[in-house]
């Protein structure tokens, strides 16, 4: 059975990277011995040059045997490995070394002494016609520094090769470990524990991006579960009482009616109650469009100061025809990027709110302020307010108040305002004081 963690991508990853690496040391070694060797055999010749012209000037000065001399100085200097030859028209004059056909400037000899086979590499040069010297080293030293480097470097590249799978065993086996614990939450989140999240190290890496990312997404999807099983609940218990009055309705005129004039009647009474009861699924499906970021297509830039201006006039004769007074306050231009038409509604939703959920007299102020980042819209009014323990129940889809339920509506207007707040990346919120102030946060 195969190891696991040799499938992770990560040790997939490793086993690329350690090819390159060690591709890359063979190259370098292989530079390094070559430039090392040129090294040496050039340090030989410079020697061996100097030698030879150590020779030459004691010849230049006393003669042949002034250079048989330096020879023997030469040879029996301590420490020396050298090898030299002075020969006379093939003949050896003095030296180590056994009679050579000449070769002048750098050279490598090979011959043989004692049963064992010497090759030298030096230089080669005539001190007078037909009288030939040559001085050099024996390469084998070279070839024991170049296999004492070789095997070093071959040493440091075994070392670092183990350290290299045993960190890529580590990183797979700790990326293993990770992606475990993301597939078993998934799991976990998958058999119905919805409050379960992907774990998250801390580590700022990828993965935890990633789980991150998931997490709000899980966290997206169980606030819209939630809401669909709201939805479900208060469409039941909503939509049960014009159900049963249309369904009583028909049932009365099937039973009652005598006359022409009594099913027309019921028919009309019906296709109001019909009306009511497709208005309603017809503002659901909009949220739930809304929700789906199906509008942020037909985004352009909105002056919310001219907006909030053309609402104002909107809506201050509605107001006045109910006894209340609609004033617009601090209003210049701030743009925004958004869907003009869902703008103007989530305003004129918390407007018309205002107008029609509060006592006669309410002074109702429209007015938009600048943020940090944000254009601040609030619509507020000196009715008698909310409880601060219903604040977030407005938001719900069909909630409805125990002293909203004798006025039309479904309970679907702030639910609106939320959705298309959150489209365009803002913020919907209650704040405190007498009355009720609603406040939209929109980035600039």
């Amino acid at each position: 059975m195969r190891i696991r963690f040799l499938r992770t991508e990560s040790f997939r990853l490793f086993r690329i990277y350690a090819g390159v690496f060690g591709l890359s040391v063979v190259i370098w070694g292989s530079l390094v011995l070559v430039t090392t060797n040129q090294a040496l055999r050039d340090q030989i010749v410079t020697f061996s040059a100097s030698d030879i012209a150590a020779i030459r000037e004691g010849y230049a000065s006393e003669g042949i045997t002034e250079a048989r001399q330096v020879i023997h100085q030469l040879m029996a200097d301590p420490g020396s490995d050298g090898f030299y030859l002075l020969q006379r028209n093939g003949k050896v004059l003095d030296g180590n070394m056994p009679a050579t056909p000449p070769r002048i400037g750098p050279s490598q000899i090979t011959f043989s002494s004692a049963g064992r086979t010497h090759e030298v590499l030096g230089v080669g040069a005539f001190l007078a016609p037909g009288l030939y010297v040559f001085s050099g080293s024996n390469v084998t030293e070279l070839r024991t520094v170049q296999s004492h480097l070789f095997d070093v470097m071959l040493r440091l590249f075994a070392g670092a090769m183990l350290l290299a799978v045993a960190g890529g065993i580590l990183v797979s086996w700790t990326f293993l470990r990770r992606t475990d614990a993301m597939a078993k939450a998934c799991r976990d989140i998958m058999d119905g524990d919805m409050k379960r999240r992907l774990p998250v190290s801390g580590n700022r890496d990828e993965l935890d991006r990633l789980a991150e990312t998931i997490n709000e997404m899980l966290s997206r999807i169980a606030v819209l579960m939630e809401n669909l099983s709201q939805v479900s609940n208060d469409i039941a218990h909503d939509m049960r009482t014009p159900v049963t009055h249309l369904r009583h309705g028909l049932e009365r005129a099937r039973t009652e009616s005598q006359t022409v004039d009594d099913y027309r009647a019921t028919l009309e009474t019906a296709i109001t109650k019909a009306d009511e009861i497709l208005s309603l699924f017809t503002a659901l499906l909009r949220i739930a469009q809304i929700e789906g970021r199906a509008r942020r297509s037909a985004f352009v830039p909105v002056d919310l100061g001219k907006m909030v201006e053309y609402l104002g006039q909107l809506f201050e004769p509605v107001a006045e025809e109910v006894g209340d007074v609609l004033r617009i306050r601090d209003t210049y231009s701030l743009i925004v990027s958004g869907d003009k038409q869902l703008l103007i509604q989530l305003f004129s939703n918390l407007i018309e709110n205002a107008i029609v959920h509060t006592p006669t007299g309410t002074r109702i102020t429209l007015s938009l302020s600048r943020g940090e980042k944000h254009a601040l819209v609030r619509v507020s009014d000196s009715g008698p307010g909310v409880p601060p323990e219903e604040h977030e129940r407005l938001f719900r889809r069909l909630y409805r108040r125990e002293a909203s339920r004798p006025k039309s509506g479904h309970g679907l207007g702030l639910s609106l305002a939320k959705a298309i707040a959150e489209l365009h990346g803002g913020t919907i919120r209650i704040e405190d004081g007498p009355g009720l102030t609603l406040e939209i946060a929109l980035p600039l």
